[in-house]
Order: structure tokens, then sequence, then C-alpha cells
């Protein structure tokens, strides 16, 4: 199931769909529906891959919950569970593998926090592409808040989740274990609605820790109407979310029946 959701994810979010429209549009160019087909994915793709656009898209995800700047407002609470959000492999020109940049911010939200409160901090996440050799990817993200200065016994992996379900139920395992009850959960702003919605089922006593915010209160410019590439990542990231609640919501539900 978990391999038939991946293929259903790169279906289902861009650039595959705008590559599906246009092709059809190609190919049934003598039809009159398809000069219109055509027109509308131009329309679309110009819309969508405005920052505006993808700015109004991603305030409704990155605007639920607030930051929390002060973790001893939250009190009190046992652990500090950070959900990595991938890795990048060593090969050709990189070195040596490292986190993304969404992990980055992520850790380096749990350090901030930590060194405010210090409690035992969860990393939860591990190897995801079933068609690539395991990297020890939650060592990696571990031995950053390590060379931090959170010291090795207040470093606790959960290595076998592959999605944020599963993170939950991973994690649910060491609260059980440890008879903690209140966490606080640090994941990315966008991500975060998601990541809720699956921990107070699954794991229930969250309280939300987002980091990595990327709407901003930059004003209107004309210049912004216009595609750009990292406008394009963002929509994929924003869709990748909402199409992740639509799923994660009858999976909780299901969870709860």
């Amino acid at each position: 199931m978990f391999i038939i959701k991946q293929f259903l994810k790169g279906l289902l979010l861009p650039p595959t769909p705008w590559i599906v429209l246009l092709v059809l549009a190609l190919i049934f160019w003598q039809r009159r529906w398809a000069r219109k087909l055509l027109l509308a994915a131009t329309v679309l793709i110009v819309l969508l891959h405005s920052q505006d656009f993808e700015r109004l898209l991603r305030y409704p995800l990155e605007s639920r919950y607030a930051a929390l700047t002060d973790p001893r407002a939250a009190e009190p609470y046992d652990a500090i569970v950070v959900l990595m959000g991938g890795t990048v492999p060593a090969g050709g020109l990189i070195p040596f593998p490292t986190v993304a940049g969404s992990t980055f911010q992520r850790l380096n939200e749990a350090w901030r926090l930590y060194r405010l409160h210090p409690e035992p901090v969860i990393v939860t996440g591990g190897h995801v592409d079933p068609f690539t050799s395991p990297m020890n990817e939650n060592q990696i993200a571990r031995d950053y808040l390590s060379l931090w200065g959170i010291p090795s016994a207040h470093l606790i992996s959960e290595p076998d989740s592959r999605d944020t379900f599963e993170n939950a139920v991973g994690v649910q395992k060491i609260l059980r274990e440890r008879g903690w009850k209140r966490y606080l959960l640090v994941t990315s702003a966008v991500h975060m609605p998601r990541s809720m919605l699956v921990f107070e089922t699954v794991a229930p006593g969250a309280i939300p820790a987002p980091t990595d915010f990327t709407v901003g209160a930059g004003g209107f410019s004309p210049l912004s109407l216009f595609p750009t590439e990292d406008a394009a990542g963002e929509l994929a990231a924003s869709l990748h979310e909402y199409l992740g609640i639509v799923n994660y919501y009858w999976r909780a539900r299901s969870q709860r029946d």
C-alpha cells in the first residue's frame, strides 16, 4: 500500500497533471475541445505557479498553528518529538549524506526548544524510498543534534517510520513504554495540520511547535504574478499536504473505528 501511495503522489502532483493535459491537447488537436483544453492548461500553469496564488494556497496551512516562541508557556511536557523531512544521499558531487532543508529547519527548532527547556528529543523517521538503499537516515539527523550539544542520553531514535502516520504509531509506542503523556511536536508549518490530525488520533498529547514558515509579510508586486521555480516547488508541497490531509482524515477515522 505504501508503494502504491508513492506512485499515486507522482501521478497526482505537478508536473505530471500538466504534462497529461498538454499531451491530450496535442493528440486531439483537431478537436475543438482540445484547443480549449490547451488554453485552460496554459492559464492554470501560469496562475498556479505564481507566488501570489501559491501564498494564498499555503496560508491556511501555515497559519493554523502559531510558532511556539517560548516552550515554557506550554509546560509541563515530557519530550520533544521532531519529524524528519528527508535526507540527501551522497553521490555525484555530493561528498557525504546530509539532511534536506526542511529536516535541518526542524532539527534547528528542536535544538532551540531543548536549550530553553531540556527534555528528551525523539527523532522519528527513517528510510522512505524502497527503491534505494538505506543510509541510516535517522542517525544522520541525530548526529546534528549531538553536535549541537544535546547529550546522547536525551536523544531517542524512532527509525522505522516512512510517513507521518507511521511516525505517530512509532512515537506512541515510545510514549507508552516510558509513561509520557504530553510532548512538543516539531515539524514544518505547512506540514503541521496533517501531523496534528494524525498525532491527536494515534498519540494524544501533542503540543504543536511549527517551524520552517515560508509565508512572509511581503506586499503585492506585479512581478510576483509571473511563474517561478520556487512557486512551482511550493505549489507541489502545498498540494501534497492537502491530499495528505484528505488521506489521513480517512486513516485516522478508521483508526478510531
